[in-house]
């Protein structure tokens, strides 16, 4: 059996993003104003006059109460200068409650012109007091820098006293800085301690910090159930984060049943409140896989926003769809604008795309070497497509020259990733000293790992290998394997071979009815060696019944096709009258066409017949002539014939 080796692939476009997994994000913790002081309900200042009549007396609650009927209008017009005066006499009085909502008043310039370091003394003696509200906002004071200099420890301390009284924003601050480590060593289980006591009091951020937590495990067990629930909790109080995330659980099926609508639901909420990462999973949502999506004008749309933001897998996928044509029309100089802004990012599909682009001359002028400086950044990342590019890219000199020693690094990079193309392509180098040293055992080695993964050639030629014992011990059973394998793809060859296997009993027991099984799916698909075995199989009824015009049909199949033995055998059939009408003008027009290719029967019979002038002009050179190369051949009756001949 011949051993059939198949050239290089040529370059594909990569069109697929990021096959990396969508990660829900770390939340950063940001820097939060100071809470706003709560408003007082009605109810609580049944009679102004008889609280100003008090306040006016010196009262210092009553002068408390004042300043917070000014402060939101009840009772009275609102007047923030009024109600910073009576919030002042009061907290000069000693009144931790007033004394906190003076220093809100001057962290705000709220009544007063705004001055943070009175700010953080009132703070202070408000927080002295135990006065929680005071002694969180003293912690935010001494976190940011606020009016004093920035001190993480010292805020841990006002924190962690707030948050022993039940103050919730306090209880999620501290968890905040156990999270990231500010003031304290870091610390995941504290945190979580915290922003649980938060989140219980329905602390939004702290409850997208915990279903964070419980998602990946950071301080808790990993529970994307209890994840969900969290996330659920914060994105109903409107945290895009937490919308985000919920969408992306439902996408995936994590902690809660997969239902791609309700991902989108929960993606566009976010999306909607300017989140950049909502923006571009809700594009990838609309435009799906390779842009078959349900919306590809929507994904453009959202992708522009996220693009817009910075979002590299965004600008990836922009450029993708002006390339495509996905929502938008074919653009390749926006394409490749798109391509390159992800690109410099770091973003190896755009590299490799842009890389491309450079290649073939979309979007940009064409420019081999350019198209190699992007393709080794990608590759050099890890990106194992881009590996097998620029390793064909240096096996076949697209840059002007070839380059067999990086061609095999780079097919050696990605088949030892897994890529199949390259596994059969590092292979060919082996079977060739391309860039490495010529290494039968390296071949098998390469096509075996390809031939696992399906590939149907390396599946095929790991069969003749096996069969014929080159690089590997010799065993026909594995080699029948193998051509099963490939023939069941579909391979024409290894449909013959199989045959082959089964009519010979080699690796397989004898079957002449599997025999002409696959040589007829070979047969069928034009292989000339199929189409002659199967003619034997009709004339000595091997496996199916004998049919002499089934015989010289796929016989004529494979001789129009060049096939030596074939173009013999039909000769000889309309010689004798089997399965076709007896014409020996015919007959010797085939044998003519089996003898140029040096058949020493074909030769012979086509001597005689000339020599005779049988079903043609008698020529005794010229067949002379044919009688001789067949006896050249050591063809016994040439050579008798010679001899009745004289010559």
């Amino acid at each position: 059996m011949e051993k059939m080796l198949i050239p290089i692939v040529a370059l594909t476009l990569l069109t697929v993003a990021s096959r990396a997994e969508e990660r829900l994000p770390v939340p950063e913790l940001q820097v939060e104003g100071l809470p706003v002081v709560p408003e007082p309900q009605e109810e609580e200042f049944p009679d102004t006059a008889e609280f100003r009549k008090a306040a006016e007396q010196g009262d210092k609650v009553a002068q408390y109460e004042m300043g917070g009927r000014y402060f939101f209008g009840i009772g009275v017009e609102k007047n923030e200068t009024e109600a910073f005066k009576w919030f002042n006499l009061s907290a000069w009085q000693g009144y931790a409650p007033a004394q906190s909502k003076l220093a809100f008043c001057y962290y705000g310039g709220i009544g007063v012109t705004q001055d943070m370091a009175q700010a953080v003394k009132w703070f202070r003696d408000a927080a002295g007091q135990g006065d929680a509200e005071a002694q969180c906002n003293l912690g935010k004071c001494y976190l940011y820098g606020s009016g004093t200099e920035a001190d993480a420890a010292e805020a841990v301390t006002w924190f962690r006293q707030a948050a022993e009284q039940g103050h919730a924003e306090a209880q999620n601050k501290l968890a905040e800085c156990y999270y990231v480590g500010h003031g304290r060593d870091k610390d995941l289980a504290e945190a979580v301690k915290w922003f649980k006591k938060a989140a219980e009091q329905g602390v939004a951020d702290a409850q997208f910090y915990l279903g964070q937590c419980y998602l990946n495990g950071h301080g808790v067990g990993k529970n994307a159930t209890e994840a969900v629930a969290w996330f659920l909790k914060a994105a109903e109080q409107g945290i895009a984060g937490a919308q985000h995330n919920l969408g992306c659980c439902y996408l995936k099926g994590e902690g809660v049943k997969a239902d791609s609508v309700e991902a989108a639901k929960w993606y566009r909420k976010a999306a909607e409140q300017g989140l950049a990462e909502a923006q571009n999973s809700l594009g990838r949502h609309y435009y799906g896989y390779r842009g078959a999506g349900t919306d590809v004008v929507e994904a453009v749309k959202w992708f522009r926003a996220a693009a817009a933001q910075g979002v590299v897998e965004s600008q990836f996928y922009l450029g993708l769809c002006y390339l495509e044509g996905h929502g938008v029309d074919k653009d390749a100089a926006k394409a490749a604008a798109w391509f390159r802004k992800a690109a410099e990012q770091g973003h190896a599909g755009a590299q490799g795309n842009l890389g491309m682009c450079y290649l073939e001359g979309h979007g940009v002028d064409m420019d081999t070497a350019e198209a190699a400086v992007w393709w080794r950044k990608a590759a050099e990342q890890g990106d194992v497509d881009v590996q097998h590019n620029l390793a064909l890219y240096y096996a076949q000199g697209k840059g002007g020259k070839t380059n067999d020693v990086e061609a095999a690094r780079w097919f050696r990079k990605a088949a030892d990733q897994g890529h199949v193309m390259a596994q059969y392509n590092i292979g060919l180098c082996y079977l060739r000293g391309d860039g490495v040293k010529a290494d039968v055992r390296q071949v098998v080695a390469w096509w075996l790992k390809a031939a696992e993964q399906g590939h149907m050639m390396a599946q095929y030629n790991v069969g003749v290998y096996f069969i014929n014992g080159t690089g590997v011990k010799a065993d026909a059973a594995e080699g029948a394997k193998w051509f099963r394998k490939a023939a069941e793809q579909g391979y024409v060859e290894a449909q013959c071979n199989l045959g082959g296997c089964y009519a010979d009993g080699i690796g397989v027991k004898a079957d002449a009815t599997e025999a002409v099984k696959w040589l007829r799916k070979a047969a069928e698909q034009g292989h000339q060696e199929a189409q002659y075995r199967l003619g034997h199989h009709y004339t000595s009824g091997d496996g199916i019944k004998a049919d002499a015009k089934e015989t010289a049909a796929w016989w004529r199949k494979a001789a129009e096709q060049g096939h030596r033995e074939a173009q013999h055998n039909l000769g000889i059939c309309y010689l004798d009258g089997k399965g076709v009408d007896k014409n020996t003008a015919v007959a010797l027009g085939w044998l003519r066409k089996a003898a140029e290719q040096g058949d020493a029967s074909a030769q012979y019979l086509l001597g005689v017949y000339t020599l005779n002038g049988d079903g043609v002009k008698a020529n005794r050179a010229e067949g002379i002539k044919w009688i001789r190369q067949a006896a050249e051949q050591n063809h016994a009756g040439a050579q008798e014939a010679l001899k009745q001949l004289g010559l």
